[in-house]
């Protein structure tokens, strides 16, 4: 219990603040609320600071390119809110979109990966770089309401998940355990929505 502690009380304000704007954008992001994209921006900045500590490169620059997205998610869902007749409505990814989607991963993973070990100093670069492109498509996908982007999530958090065990970051730990149970409950209302709307 005491080792416990020591490691609690060595982490960081910025881990704390990943962990909470990570978890309410989440919530948020379910709820339909557009709020959850200046906190998405917010997470996304501390990360981009906690995987460079970690060695984890791409998902430092995923972070990066999120807080993009997450900009370009804000305005979408903003002009929707305002204009009803361009509402974007939760729906499921076209058939077209899946073959994209699963060629981008599998082309990310393996060119994304050999760079990445190419530097010789990033750690799980083949997993760091799976799990960075379901990411990146995942956080697309949220951004047009496309259903199937909690699917994505669940596969990207599994893998950081296991890396901030490897690395005991706790904070971390409990985030992504957090949006995992959070990308169920996501699918799981969502699909609800689709059936209602249908």
């Amino acid at each position: 219990m005491g080792h416990l502690l020591t490691q609690l009380s060595a982490i960081t304000l910025i881990d704390w603040f990943a962990m909470l704007t990570g978890i309410v954008g989440v919530y948020l992001s379910i709820k339909e609320k557009i709020l959850a994209w200046p906190l998405f921006i917010l997470c996304y900045a501390a990360y981009v600071h906690i995987s460079f500590r970690g060695g984890y490169y791409a998902f430092a620059g995923m972070n990066v390119i999120f807080a993009l997205v997450a900009a370009y998610g804000w305005f979408g869902w903003s002009k929707s809110s305002k204009k009803s007749d361009r509402e974007i409505r939760i729906s499921h990814l076209a058939p077209a979109y899946r073959w994209i989607v699963a060629a981008f991963i599998c082309m990310g993973t393996l060119g994304l990966g050999f760079l990445l070990e190419l530097t010789g100093e990033a750690r799980l670069p083949y997993y760091d770089a799976f799990a960075a492109t379901c990411a990146l498509c995942a956080q697309w996908m949220l951004s047009r309401k496309f259903i199937e982007n909690w699917i994505f999530w669940m596969l990207a958090d599994t893998v950081y998940l296991s890396f901030f065990l490897i690395d005991r970051i706790w904070p971390s730990v409990v985030l992504f355990a957090a949006f995992i149970f959070l990308a169920i409950k996501g699918w799981n209302e969502w699909k609800t929505i689709i059936k209602k709307t249908a």
